[in-house]
């Protein structure tokens, strides 16, 4: 009968690059299930038995089980509060503007503005997008845009099986005029179907 030491290391031994064991518990006898978790605390799931340890590939982000069995609106809906609350605490500048959206089958979108051009192109290096401050501020805005996510997508056989797709943009500061004039167009035609209230 495999013991506890036993499966916990073998459970060390198989876990993948980047990961960590996190937990590892008896499910019956001679079998024991493992989560394994990386630096953004992104898990895996696994499992030990006599014949040896297995690691699923699907990652789960490190809220998804909150937002399990939700639509895709009410997981925006989340990533729209968890943005207010990094900008209250400090974690993302205050004069950002996020804009999260979802739906018409192009998942769930962030726009970022308030951000000027030599801010996201300050000391970028070759080839990058952006400079390295912008960089710095995407990752933590994807950080928090992933948290819900499960991915269980297989590079070798270009399968994606997302919970969510969509994206994460710093706007430049002609995206921002853009998107204003969008805005701007969508309020009007908005307005310019309503009764006139008589």
């Amino acid at each position: 009968m495999l013991t506890h030491h036993e499966a916990r290391e073998r459970a060390r031994e198989a876990a993948p690059a980047g990961y960590r064991l996190h937990t590892i518990t008896q499910a019956r006898p001679g079998r024991f299930i493992t989560r394994y978790v990386d630096g953004r605390w992104r898990s895996r799931r696994g499992m030990v038995t006599a014949d040896g340890a297995s690691v699923g590939r699907v990652v789960f982000g490190p809220k998804y089980r909150r937002s399990d069995g939700e639509r895709e609106v009410q997981v925006a809906a989340r990533i729209r509060a968890d943005y207010r609350q990094a900008r209250d605490r400090g974690v993302i500048p205050a004069r950002l503007r996020i804009s999260v959206r979802c739906g018409s089958g192009y998942g769930i979108l962030v726009d970022v503005s308030g951000l000027t051009d030599a801010f996201l192109n300050a000391e970028r290096p070759a080839g990058s997008l952006y400079g390295r401050e912008a960089a710095a501020l995407l990752e933590t805005l994807e950080l928090i845009y992933d948290a819900y996510q499960r991915d269980g997508s297989d590079s070798f056989q270009d399968g994606y099986q997302l919970r969510y797709s969509g994206r994460v943009r710093l706007l430049s500061e002609a995206q921002q005029v853009e998107r204003a004039r969008e805005r701007e167009a969508k309020r009007k035609k908005t307005a310019g179907g309503r009764p006139s209230g008589r």
